[in-house]
């Protein structure tokens, strides 16, 4: 496994380390392409530059977009004034000895850090990102959970970890090699199952959502992009209202409320059996699937009267099931069940026609993971804490 290293994304005298240094200044990154249009319109160019500029910014991957060759100069000359293009930096990546995976540690501004996960896979490449730096919502088994809420990442943070890691695939194409992909592989994948809960900054994620699903950019259809939540019933439903396609991925973990809202203390506000029922009222039985995530723990959710319980819990909806063995980091009272246990509860699941895969999460040694990313609160980069659980 290689050793985690420096990798500095901008010079001092560049246009972009320019615009870092104007925080009032808006990010490109944070405008979807409608938002540009009205940009253009309001400085009368016209509103089919902002075409232009998205491919150059997500398709080429162009670090100045406004440096199309097709650009009008005035337009190109007022907006590197008006809008930052200022990249995220990358801090350290670590590499995965046992799948390939990568973690990098991404920096923001005022000097915090959040943790996005590439992770190769047969055919295509996902990229797990953060929306929030820490989490609110405390759920035991989750090392993030420990930070605490410090702050939410903005629109062009989190589009940032997308363009930061397309960037690296483009500058080590022998990755791509190592890891059996073809040269031009680029992210076709993404999964919103990073730092933080999502939906708790359910507006900075929609608006990400539109950039990159937009056709004339990254182009990732919503199908393409999973948003995992806790349960957080505000946002799934304002989640719906602006993007009735969007993929959901329901953290269960336990179907009794009672010690859902022991392990999860957010279903003491969204109890699952109302998180459930308003998703079977929006979607239906033939919507959108909805991915049910069930992190299995050795004596606590693992029976299989667990699984039948889970069984009913996805009757009216168009789920599938992801079951995950508890991943571990440090010295911890919890475990994962034994393989025979994990196979009896997937196989009684199976019986009642559903869909399931037992989930053994990339980049394990790297604590990459699902549960594991965790930056210290009082550490700028340092390693990846943790502590007991």
């Amino acid at each position: 496994m290689a050793s985690p290293s420096i990798i500095t994304l901008t010079s001092p005298g560049s246009p972009a380390a320019l615009a870092s240094q104007t925080p009032q200044m808006d990010s490109f990154y944070g405008l979807t392409r409608e938002a540009l249009e009205a940009w253009c319109t309001l400085h009368g160019f016209s509103r089919v530059h902002a075409k232009t500029l998205f491919r150059s910014a997500y398709k080429a991957l162009n670090p100045e977009p406004w440096s199309a060759p097709s650009l009008p100069r005035a337009c190109a000359a007022l907006l590197p004034l008006s809008l930052s293009s200022a990249p995220l930096r990358l801090v350290a990546e670590q590499r995965s000895g046992y799948d390939h995976s990568l973690k990098f540690l991404v920096g923001l501004a005022g000097g915090r850090e959040v943790e996005a996960v590439l992770m190769p896979e047969t055919k295509r490449l996902t990229l797990c990102l953060s929306s929030q730096v820490g989490c609110a919502q405390g759920c035991v088994f989750c090392h993030t959970g420990r930070m605490g809420l410090i702050r939410q990442l903005s629109t062009d943070e989190i589009v940032g970890q997308v363009l930061l890691a397309e960037r690296w695939i483009a500058a080590h194409p022998e990755w791509l090699q190592q890891v059996r992909l073809p040269a031009s592989t680029r992210i076709s994948n993404i999964v919103f199952m990073g730092m933080g809960e999502p939906l708790d900054n359910v507006d900075a994620v929609i608006a990400a959502l539109r950039i990159l699903s937009d056709p004339f950019g990254l182009a990732l259809g919503l199908s393409h992009i999973s948003v995992s939540t806790a349960g957080h019933l505000d946002g799934i439903e304002r989640l719906y209202a602006a993007l009735p396609k969007a993929r959901l991925a329901l953290s269960v973990h336990s179907t009794d409320d009672a010690q859902r809202s022991r392990i999860m203390p957010i279903n003491k506000r969204w109890p699952l059996t109302e998180v459930v029922d308003r998703l079977r009222t929006i979607l239906g039985g033939d919507g959108p699937p909805v991915l049910l995530q069930y992190t299995l723990i050795r004596g606590v959710n693992d029976r299989l009267e667990d699984a039948e319980q889970l069984a009913r819990l996805s009757q009216g909806l168009n789920a599938k099931i992801n079951l995950i063995p508890l991943n571990v980091v440090g010295p911890s009272r919890l475990s994962a069940p034994s393989p025979e246990a994990i196979k009896a509860f997937r196989d009684l699941l199976c019986s009642h026609g559903l869909r399931v895969m037992v989930r053994y999460s990339k980049g394990q040694d790297i604590a990459a993971a699902c549960g594991q990313l965790v930056r210290d609160a009082n550490s700028q980069s340092g390693s990846s804490s943790s502590g007991e659980t």
